[in-house]
């Protein structure tokens, strides 16, 4: 049974960690090589780890024939020994001898559950054999053993790209892992398809009764919004965190009374976020037991951003409309593409009186602004809210 390209790399990848491993305490097999008298002095298990270094080292150097024969030479040594079957199972791989490739990991499969060579060459059998719960599996212990493995997003793309498989990795971390943070922390640019399938795999592991916690998924649902992907992280947080903040669950404005900004004082991926200078003041204060409102006030010459919203408007008309005491004309909303808030150029409506239009295009990372303009009085918005305009 040979291994695939991929695994191969995953293979490689491994390898530093299996120098160090290899490389644990071995002077007096050292001392043997300068004083071939010791040699016999030497028990076999030390000499075998000799062999085991030298092996992982050759096998790095890309030295194939070396690798293999240090690692033979382990293997005889000290026959049951996992790390040294793991190593002479990589290089029969990397020499193509599928079948004494898979002897010698089957025997490593035996003794070394937490070795990482070996849960890779299964991991990869599991995979071509179309065993997503075996492979599950397989990557379950990588991870346990090493939660921030470096070739992680390549092992688990294979099992992310199928439901069947998105399915087993969820069933994995229904059990609370302690690689489930890291999981939702890609550490590579991710592609949409990866946030799409990952998205999926959390929204399955809240279906089988275990959803994630909300803090572990702030950061991923921050990235999926990033990506022009507001109505799947809103999915997520509805599944994961039911409940968590006025107006949360809408699919459009969310903590219309501020509630969720005054308790955080930011709204994370799902709320307003703040902004303040030395010239603009916003802050967000009680004005009875549980009613909330933000007051600003802006010294500055130019009109300010006080408060920002990543939002999913579908294409249309819609009134913003908020309720607040302001000078009128003094505060007004915008709706820009690509995440980031601009001043509009042009307002049509009140914003505090029978609410401003606004007109929403198909685009990614829509965020909806509001502003203050400049002046000497103080602006106390209550609440804010979007309609759709029929």
């Amino acid at each position: 049974m040979g291994a695939s390209g991929p695994a191969v790399r995953l293979l490689l990848s491994a390898l530093p960690l299996g120098c160090l491993i290899a490389a644990w305490g071995s002077g007096l097999d050292r001392a043997s090589a300068d004083s071939p008298g010791l040699e016999r002095l030497v028990p076999g298990p030390l000499r075998a780890q000799a062999d085991r270094s030298a092996g992982a080292m050759a096998l790095v150097r890309g030295d194939l024939p070396g690798a293999l024969a240090h690692a033979e030479d382990a293997v005889r040594r000290d026959p049951a020994e996992a790390l040294g079957n793991s190593l002479l199972g990589t290089a029969r791989v990397m020499t193509g001898d599928t079948q004494g490739s898979e002897a010698a990991f089957r025997v490593s499969a035996e003794r070394g559950w937490r070795d990482r060579l070996t849960q890779l060459y299964w991991f990869d059998a599991a995979m071509r054999a179309d065993d997503v719960e075996r492979a599950a599996l397989r990557a379950d212990a990588l991870l346990r053993a090493d939660p921030v493995l470096p070739a992680a997003d390549d092992l688990l793309t294979p099992l992310e790209a199928s439901p069947q498989g998105r399915a087993a990795l969820a069933a994995r971390l229904a059990q609370k892992p302690g690689w489930s943070a890291a999981y939702f922390r890609p550490r590579n640019d991710p592609d949409p398809a990866m946030l799409q399938h990952r998205t999926q795999v959390a929204l399955a592991v809240a279906a089988l009764g275990t959803p994630l916690e909300c803090g572990m998924i702030g950061d991923f649902s921050a990235m999926l919004i990033g990506n022009g992907m507001r109505r799947e992280a809103e999915q997520l947080r509805r599944a994961s965190c039911p409940g968590s903040g006025p107006g949360a669950g809408d699919g459009i404005l969310a903590d219309g009374g501020f509630g969720q900004l005054a308790r955080k004082q930011d709204g994370g991926p799902f709320g307003w976020s703040r902004f303040t200078s030395g010239d603009l003041a916003v802050e967000v204060t009680e004005q009875a037991k549980g009613d909330y409102a933000v007051k600003a006030r802006n010294s500055a010459s130019v009109t300010r951003l006080i408060l920002s919203q990543a939002i999913d408007l579908p294409p249309g008309a819609w009134r913003v409309k908020a309720n607040a005491k302001a000078e009128p004309g003094s505060l007004v909303a915008s709706l820009d593409c690509d995440g980031r808030a601009r001043r509009p150029a042009q307002v049509d409506g009140e914003l505090t009186g029978a609410g401003q239009l606004l007109k929403a295009e198909t685009c990614d990372r829509a965020v909806l602004g509001v502003w203050l303009r400049p002046g000497e009085g103080e602006a106390v918005i209550d609440d804010i809210a979007i309609t759709r305009v029929n």
